[in-house]
């Protein structure tokens, strides 16, 4: 799925289940998961929203498989876990077993996580491999976020003057694009 497609899915109001975001465009990845949050609804976090890191790895089956409480769905992020990635030797066997257990249980357990979850992986790059296979069978929106190019950036700027109604043209956004590179 490319930025675009994802963008104008959100734009419409659709959510998906299950997301795999990732790539070096971290502003988009944010933009993008503000405007799920925003079409979501309510968040509290520990009720109907769960962050999910590297650091409580352990403790994704069990949010997953607990219910929100008031709530029709919960939104789980896993943010930078590191599960997409095949090295795993700084990581240890402990990780590897955590990894497969995850993987089992996404692969098992996928009707009753889209019925109970909004559940979006973050991270900075992804390895194909078993799990990347696991999120594409069960379905998710994939979306890799790379570095955008001038004509894309000037795009989207453009975009957000016209929403604040100001008037641009291209050598101006240009020489924004080079000053706030620098």
């Amino acid at each position: 799925m490319t930025i675009e497609a994802i963008e104008k899915e959100l734009k419409e109001g659709r959510l998906a289940e299950i997301y795999l975001l990732y790539g070096e465009e971290t502003y988009l990845i944010d933009t993008c998961v503000k405007k799920i949050k925003k079409l979501f609804g309510e968040i509290i976090k520990g009720i109907n929203y769960i962050e999910i890191d590297d650091t409580n790895l352990g403790q994704l089956i069990s949010n997953l498989e607990t219910p929100s409480f008031g709530y029709e769905k919960k939104i789980v992020i896993a943010k930078n876990t590191g599960i997409f990635k095949r090295e795993l030797k700084k990581k240890g066997a402990n990780f590897q077993e955590l990894r497969d257990k995850i993987y089992k249980y996404l692969k098992d357990n996928a009707s009753i996580i889209k019925q109970d979850n909004l559940l979006i992986f973050i991270e900075e790059s992804v390895d194909k491999g078993k799990m990347l296979s696991c999120i594409e069978e069960i379905g998710a929106d994939i979306c890799k976020f790379e570095y955008q190019k001038l004509p894309n950036i000037m795009a989207r700027l453009k975009a957000i003057c016209r929403a604040y109604q100001v008037n641009i043209d291209d050598n101006t956004i240009k020489y924004f694009i080079q000053c706030v590179r620098s």
